[in-house]
């Protein structure tokens, strides 16, 4: 086994040692100079601190000279100036310091839903820590003046010996020792104290708060009455500034709240149909009724010229409560025809009576109604169904309180109504057969694609609008990586699409 050479300042006093005692390794060097019986081995550090202040030959203030006095000595200052009681405050603190910085992240990472569920649970820290976040500016206060106060007394305790051990074991002036000092604590501190432990508690917060939650309630009693006093000088400064008068920021804003219910952050407080219902809420102010309305070719009306038995006949067939009448055309809405009152004339045998004669007033509503407009209008009106007209006075479709209400708590079926099929479906791999009404906005989340069209909402005014032509069946179009290929028409409204993603593209094309 080959011996490590040692460095050119302690190669004399190696091989003074070798002859003295043949194979002795370096290691095993206890004195500088003299002889080796009788001399305690340093312990840890000292050991480490010693062989540096031989190899470099310093000098204490006081003319001792490392390199040819007793190991003994030179540990023996330094101890002196870091007691072992003096580290031991120091680790204290520092785990002092990392438990308020951790503390501060579990607590104001946590959701309120969260503590809202700890409380439920019932166990004992759970409920205190839901407790203490009933007044979260409270635990932020004991958690800055517990943390201040540890890494000030840190500062002093660290930095103070640390200065007067480099001091003497550099021989370099105090300046540069308390620098040095500092640079080594605040590093210390940093890492040790703030970035190490509010790291891995953002993987357990909740968890952690629990924990924490008997000391920090501990804490705040401590610093209560402080806590009072810089509470009020900060609400003076507040009045003074006026920041006060500043409106708060939400707690949560709508695409945060969005992202919460998706990633789960409720389980147990929020269930999923109850998750559906909020999020529908949340999105319902930003659509409009163009988003949900029956479109004009979708439409079923009477014209003015049918009876009761005409009227009835296709209330029979389309299975609808409520339809509109119109007069020449569809831009020429006169009214609306209840079925209850068409089984009135059924059975005051009135089947002759004209549809118009039964009609009720029909309410229009302009296409870039939002929907809790749209919600308010049917409450004050008690109207069930709208016209949707646009911005020329055309009409653009309809709109009904079912429509409306489906976009916040999902389906609303009748027991009479039959299953429709789906109205998109996959067929093979990347490959989609669609109905030309489907929603486009489903269409981006079923096949991971964005159309960037805020215009149109179904397939079929996508296709058309990129197209800029009239389709036809067989057409083919690629865009943004997938391809459309129009499969049946009715008239000129595209009724039936398929399409492929592109890295499925090429070999549907060809199997086609």
């Amino acid at each position: 086994m080959r011996t490590a050479r040692p460095c050119k300042k302690l190669r004399p006093i190696y091989w003074e040692f070798r002859k003295r005692k043949p194979g002795l390794p370096m290691t095993s060097i206890r004195h500088a100079t003299g002889p080796v019986k009788g001399i305690r081995r340093p312990a840890g550090g000292r050991l480490m601190l010693a062989a540096l202040a031989v190899a470099a030959g310093i000098t204490l203030a006081g003319g001792t000279d490392y390199a040819s006095a007793p190991v003994t000595d030179w540990t023996d200052a330094a101890g002196n100036i870091f007691p072992p009681g003096r580290g031991l405050a120091a680790l204290a603190l520092l785990a002092a310091s990392a438990f308020f910085s951790a503390s501060e992240v579990a607590f104001f990472s946590t959701s309120r839903v969260r503590f809202r569920a700890m409380r439920e649970q019932g166990r004992p820290l759970a409920v205190i820590a839901a407790r203490l976040m009933d007044e979260p500016s409270a635990v932020l206060a004991t958690i800055l003046m517990g943390n201040s106060l540890v890494n000030v007394l840190l500062g002093i305790t660290l930095g103070e010996s640390l200065a007067g051990l480099l001091e003497k074991s550099l021989s370099v002036s105090s300046g540069v020792s308390y620098t040095l000092a500092t640079l080594l604590t605040t590093l210390v501190l940093v890492f040790f104290g703030e970035m190490v432990p509010k790291a891995l508690t953002l993987r357990r917060a909740e968890r952690f708060a629990q924990l924490a939650a008997p000391g920090i309630w501990l804490a705040g009693l401590v610093f209560r009455p402080v806590r009072g006093a810089v509470t009020w000088l900060v609400g003076l400064l507040f009045r003074l500034t006026r920041i006060s008068e500043l409106p708060p920021a939400p707690f949560l804003t709508d695409e945060e709240f969005l992202l919460v219910l998706e990633d789960g952050g409720a389980p147990g407080v929020i269930e999923e149909d109850e998750r559906q219902m909020i999020r529908g809420i949340l999105q319902f102010g930003d659509k409009t009724v163009r988003d949900i309305l029956v479109p004009r070719m979708d439409m079923v009306a009477l014209p003015d010229t049918a009876t009761a038995a005409d009227a009835l006949a296709v209330f029979r067939e389309q299975e609808y409560a409520r339809m509109p009448v119109y007069r020449d055309n569809l831009d020429t809405i006169l009214g609306i025809v209840y079925a209850k009152d068409l089984l009135q004339c059924l059975d005051d045998g009135r089947m002759g009576t004209p549809v118009t004669a039964l009609m009720r007033p029909v309410h229009f509503v302009p296409e870039t109604m939002t929907l809790a407009d749209f919600m308010k209008h049917v409450q004050r009106y008690h109207a069930h169904l709208a016209v949707v007209v646009d911005e020329y006075g055309g009409t653009r479709g309809l709109v009904t309180l079912q429509d409306a209400l489906r976009e916040v708590v999902g389906d609303i079926g009748d027991d009479s109504e039959e299953s429709e099929e789906p109205q998109c479906v996959q067929v093979g791999p990347g490959e989609y057969l669609a109905d030309g009404s489907y929603s486009l906005e489903k269409l981006e989340d079923l096949i991971g694609i964005r159309a960037d069209d805020e215009e149109h909402t179904t397939l079929a005014g996508f296709l058309m609008s990129r197209a800029e032509r009239v389709l036809s069946p067989g057409d083919r179009l690629e865009l943004d990586g997938v391809v459309y290929r129009i499969e049946s028409m009715n008239d000129k409204r595209v009724t039936r699409v398929r399409l492929w993603v592109r890295e499925h593209a090429e070999s549907g094309e060809d199997e086609a």
